[in-house]
């Protein structure tokens, strides 16, 4: 595994809320490769720099090379994630761009590691979870500025031209008298047969545009309505102008133009870089017919020729994850994997912590004991410029041997467990199954297909093998993720 390092200190400097500086980071970060078995591929750093947003010249870089696919190294590293990122709307992009381009992220003080297979998947599904919860959340507002429209007030935005909001709370339309007016008068000279539009342009060019004036004689609200969401509803606040003088104005206004021919149809084919053909090559999205059919074709046009229904095997893959059941037995043998594994680190490790613990102990006693001969004076220079380096040495010594103390105790700590976090995203994985018939978003639907499958494969004679982004390779083959107990064939 190929890591690039990343180090930021803020523009308050390292003593900062306990901010670490950044050599101090890139050994941290060093050591926590070496005891995975990693290898540096470089490092990267943006000192006394901000992490409220993205701008920094060397972070910029990184994601520069990352959005090229050039990109050598696996995984980033940082020390802590807010070395990365302190911005929630950033740290979901990154984490989109890393998972595009099949990179990890670790954050080596926190245990948060995403650069293994199931880290992937792990990652995968947050960004499934992070937009099905914006999704809902974008569908509440909606739903609340439709429930004030049917108040007959105004739900958001600056108020129509004419009209005023109240104070703060007050979603009523208040007519402006000064503007109001100005409606009035742009309604009633297009009405008039003697005025053309050309003349209420130029009469009104220091206050409206033309496009901005068409607008208003198109707008119910001066009637006294509240139109949202492609509904009307009874407004609370007075007309300007009247249905009758609203009428003939929009009998004189020109219809909007008509496309003689419908937009091509864009299909979102949620299953692309996914299915592969019998014949071993990747199959590809197209459409027929200007795009009223979608299918995914092999990209071998010239001997093979399979073709498949991208609607049938969508809908496939999507029923195959809507009867995932990780039942409650599962479960409780996962956790018992998860503890042996926990049981077995800390037998491994506790040793190798004691060694570094009676180490640094050792190498304290050793600095007490310069110090005191440093301090007692009668010393002369060649003696005392030893004595200093000497405790140099040792200084560099116990920080390296407390860095390694520190990711040691960190692998036997159940506080910040990535194991833990894995369970509860297989729990959001088993009720998100539950709900697919309620996710319509293509989007989300691929995001939780790429996360939760590995391929589909040809078999011929229009059948399918779906493999799930759960297995372990060897020698054998595939193994089935135990649990999974649908039949894989479509």
């Amino acid at each position: 595994m190929k890591y690039l390092i990343y180090a930021r200190v803020s523009p308050r400097g390292s003593d900062f809320e306990g901010e670490t500086s950044i050599s101090m980071q890139i050994q941290y970060c060093r050591e926590y490769v070496k005891f995975h078995g990693g290898e540096v591929l470089d490092v990267k750093s943006d000192e006394f720099v901000s992490g409220k947003d993205t701008n920094r010249p060397a972070f910029s870089g990184i994601m520069a090379e990352l959005e090229s696919g050039k990109a050598e190294w696996d995984t980033i590293i940082v020390y802590k994630l807010s070395r990365m990122t302190r911005s929630l709307r950033d740290g979901a992009n990154i984490f989109a761009s890393l998972f595009a381009q099949g990179k990890g992220f670790v954050s080596a003080t926190e245990n948060l590691d995403f650069s293994s297979p199931a880290g992937r998947a792990m990652l995968g599904m947050m960004q499934v979870f992070n937009q099905f919860e914006r999704e809902q959340g974008a569908e509440n507002v909606r739903n609340k500025m439709i429930s004030i429209a049917k108040q007959g007030l105004w739900p958001s935005g600056s108020a129509p031209f004419g009209y005023a909001r109240g104070n703060k709370k007050d979603n009523k339309l208040y007519p402006d008298a000064r503007k109001a007016s100005i409606v009035r008068d742009i309604f009633e000279m297009y009405a008039s047969e003697k005025i053309t539009t050309r003349d209420i342009c130029c009469k009104y060019k220091k206050v409206l545009t033309k496009s901005r004036i068409l607008s208003i004689l198109r707008d119910k609200t001066y009637l006294g309505k509240i139109c949202y969401a492609n509904a009307e509803y009874p407004g609370a606040h007075d007309p300007i102008i009247s249905q009758e003088l609203f009428d003939r104005v929009q009998r004189k206004l020109p219809k909007p133009k008509e496309h003689s021919r419908p937009k091509a149809y864009k299909y979102p084919f949620v299953l692309t870089g996914l299915v592969y053909c019998q014949c071993g090559r990747r199959m590809t999205p197209g459409t027929a017919k200007s795009g009223a059919y979608a299918y995914y074709t092999c990209t071998d046009t010239l001997d093979c020729k399979t073709r498949v229904s991208a609607p049938k095997l969508e809908k496939a893959a999507l029923d195959f994850l809507g009867q995932l059941d990780i039942r409650d037995e599962v479960f409780a043998a996962t956790l018992r994997k998860i503890e042996e594994k926990r049981d077995m680190t800390i037998k491994e490790i506790q040793p190798e912590i004691a060694r570094l613990k009676k180490a640094i102990s050792e190498a304290n006693t050793e600095r007490e004991r310069i110090f005191s001969v440093l301090t007692a004076g009668n010393l002369n220079d060649e003696i005392k410029q030893m004595a200093n380096e000497k405790m140099e040495h040792i200084s560099s010594e116990l920080t390296t041997l407390k860095t390694r103390l520190a990711i040691y105790e960190q692998e036997t700590s159940s506080d910040t467990d990535i194991y833990h976090f894995a369970m509860d995203l297989l729990k959001q994985t088993k009720r998100l199954s539950k709900d697919l018939s309620e996710i319509n978003d293509p989007d989300i639907q691929r995001r939780l297909l790429l996360s939760q499958l590995q391929k589909i494969q040809a078999l011929g004679n229009d059948e399918y093998q779906i493999y799930p982004a759960y297995t372990e390779s060897s020698t054998k083959g595939i193994k089935w993720y135990t649990g999974w107990d649908s039949n894989p064939h479509v």
